[in-house]
């Protein structure tokens, strides 16, 4: 589940139906200006797209291949392999109907459940907007961050426009 929550919150992906089909042979490196950056092919509710993932998914993924037992040392060697296996499984093979269930229960029992400031129930999909807000916050442009998540300009103005002027107040008080 730990796994899965920091590729939520790292890639900005739908949880469920564009999550869960991923296989690591989707999975690649784009290499731009001398630097490499994990690459993800996604199939979700707007059509196929690519994304690039922050840096910290790296460890994240690293962590799910030893737990997993897949027999390759790196991610780099899992990448080149090509493997032909869904991400998030156990390590057997099979995979978890649903996240959902496991992230509610972890949230009760940090008493964290419920948004403090709306009273709303916090979920999987919760985390698209963590991924919006802090990609808006650090000054990703909102053209891009629609892309990266599949959305339009016109969704995350809707729903995030009124945050970026708080969230970007040193950037607007120069």
């Amino acid at each position: 589940c730990r796994c899965y929550v920091e590729f939520l919150l790292y890639t900005g992906i739908r949880q469920g139906t564009e999550s869960m089909p991923i296989r690591w042979k989707d999975i690649q490196w784009h290499r731009a200006d001398h630097e490499r950056y994990l690459k993800i092919w996604v199939s979700g509710k707007t059509g196929p797209r690519y994304l690039i993932a922050r840096t910290a998914l790296k460890t994240t993924l690293e962590r799910l291949i030893s737990w997993q037992g897949l027999p390759y040392a790196t991610l780099d060697a899992v990448i080149q392999a090509g493997l032909d296996r869904r991400v998030f499984t156990m390590p057997a093979g099979d995979q978890p109907y649903s996240m959902q269930g496991v992230f509610r229960r972890l949230l009760e029992d940090a008493d964290l459940l419920r948004d403090p400031q709306t009273g709303q129930i916090r979920t999987l999909y919760s985390l698209r907007h963590t991924y919006a807000t802090q990609a808006l916050a650090t000054g990703v442009d909102i053209h891009t961050v629609a892309r990266q998540m599949g959305t339009s300009v016109v969704m995350l103005e809707k729903h995030y426009s009124k945050l970026t002027p708080m969230l970007s107040a040193e950037k607007l008080a120069f």
